[in-house]
């Protein structure tokens, strides 16, 4: 039998093997690491040298992985997280090279929380590069498949490797436009009004929050769209009403009436989440408490 060469593995060489079987793609892989496909494909090679598996195979137009590869998926994640650890007791100088994160948001925290604060990163001599990803009503996969950092959600995913902490409370209240309506007065009002919806990919809507209603009283949504952002530009000069966290006047919904719903509601939560492997890096450790310190500002802003 032939020994395994198990000292010819790598930190970036696991890495793009776990890229590649979670985005069962090259392409998308060598995208992601942001390197090309060809350093993708090589590495694949020595890995299954080392290794002695083909590891993925030609499937149609894509590959497939083997049973070998299916096997090593979390030996491998549970290694790469062990290795991340033995940096986890270095000394952190923000000011010293370029801090990198993914943030999984949707548009709403993500406008609310990040411009400002990339400003005062900059104004402090802090260079940070930031991706956004949408975040939707997030899954544990996000963060245990390391496709992002850090989230920003009411509907923080849990695990026993999640970590997650209150970031701030908001109302859930009516926008309406004041030149065109009054806000309801009551359930029976509410209900009957037309209304706008925010549906997201994995059909959760922006009424998911309101757990104290009967939702199958509400008649149906006159419009449904797939973001915060699209919102004004339907309930402009319009009847519409929707239901919303308070903060969005200072969003999507600015120059909108707002009025409390004339029903008893539940606040909502924003949430910041991470996973275990995060939890001790001083880095992540920092990024977290200036992000807390930011959503403070926020709040105590809006009143």
């Amino acid at each position: 039998m032939r020994k395994i060469d198990y000292l010819s593995l790598d930190g970036h060489s696991l890495l793009t093997f776990i890229t590649v079987l979670e985005e069962m793609s090259v392409s998308r892989a060598a995208e992601r690491l942001d390197v090309t496909q060809s350093a993708v494909s090589h590495t694949l090679t020595k890995l299954r040298l080392a290794l002695g598996d083909p590891l993925f195979v030609r499937s149609g137009r894509g590959i497939s992985a083997t049973a070998q590869a299916h096997a090593l998926r979390e030996p491998v994640r549970k290694l790469l997280d062990d290795l991340k650890t033995l940096t986890d007791n270095r000394v952190f100088d923000p000011s010293m090279g370029v801090l990198e994160f993914t943030i999984a948001a949707n548009a709403f925290q993500r406008d609310l929380i990040f411009p400002d604060f990339l400003r005062d990163l900059n104004e402090e001599g802090v260079t940070a590069r930031f991706q956004f990803v949408a975040s939707g009503i997030p899954s544990t996969a996000l963060l245990r498949n390391a496709r992002c950092d850090m989230i920003l959600t009411p509907w923080p995913p849990e695990g026993n490797d999640i970590f997650a902490v209150r970031l701030f409370d908001m109302q859930m209240v009516c926008f309406y436009d004041a030149g065109v309506r009054k806000p309801p007065k009551s359930w029976d009002e509410f209900r009957n009004s037309p209304y706008i919806e925010t549906r997201f990919a994995d059909n959760a809507t922006s009424l998911t929050q309101l757990t104290t209603i009967d939702h199958s009283q509400l008649s149906k949504p006159r419009v449904s769209v797939s973001n915060f952002g699209a919102l004004a530009a339907f309930m402009k000069g319009t009847d519409l009403i929707t239901a919303e966290a308070d903060l969005m006047a200072r969003g999507p919904l600015q120059g909108f009436a707002a009025s409390p719903l004339p029903f008893k509601t539940n606040p909502l939560v924003m949430y910041l989440v991470w996973h275990r492997r995060d939890h001790t890096d001083p880095a992540h450790q920092w990024m977290r408490e200036r992000i807390k310190s930011r959503a403070v500002e926020v709040r105590q802003a809006a009143g």
